[in-house]
């Protein structure tokens, strides 16, 4: 569990792994760990998922809406590219797949569930339905 302070710096204030993980508890983070886009997007979904961190990014097709002639908006897109910064993150972990569950209070991002895989991880539904209900629970 990673939770913000009134500055925006992180701290990891729970965690719940293997034997053979490594310890992230305690450990704090500056604000610029994630970017205040990042963040909008935390606060829209209730997950993001990443289920391979070694995915090869695709276009979509047509980059514009047809009718109005803007941008597409992803911002509530399961599956999305990330950062090619987070990604890098994450391999650095040695995290193959993540999901991080969003934790909301008063509106504001108050923090995060982040579960990271070290193999590949496809989510299905069902439990993406469950841990959206946790999210708007602990939220």
């Amino acid at each position: 569990v990673y939770k913000f302070n009134h500055e925006e710096h992180g701290v990891v204030v729970g965690e719940d792994c293997g034997q053979d993980i490594p310890s992230y508890l305690g450990l704090h983070y500056p604000s610029t760990d994630i970017p205040p886009q990042a963040r909008a997007l935390y606060l829209k979904n209730w997950l993001r998922i990443i289920p391979d961190a070694n995915y090869a990014a695709v276009s979509v097709v047509p980059e514009r809406h047809a009718h109005t002639g803007q941008p597409l908006d992803l911002s509530y897109s399961v599956l999305r590219s990330v950062s090619p910064r987070h990604v890098r993150y994450l391999q650095n972990m040695g995290v193959s797949a993540s999901m991080s569950i969003s934790i909301i209070k008063d509106g504001q991002l108050w923090g995060l569930v982040a579960c990271h895989h070290y193999q590949r991880k496809y989510i299905p539904y069902e439990i993406r339905t469950a841990c959206e209900f946790l999210a708007q629970v602990l939220s």
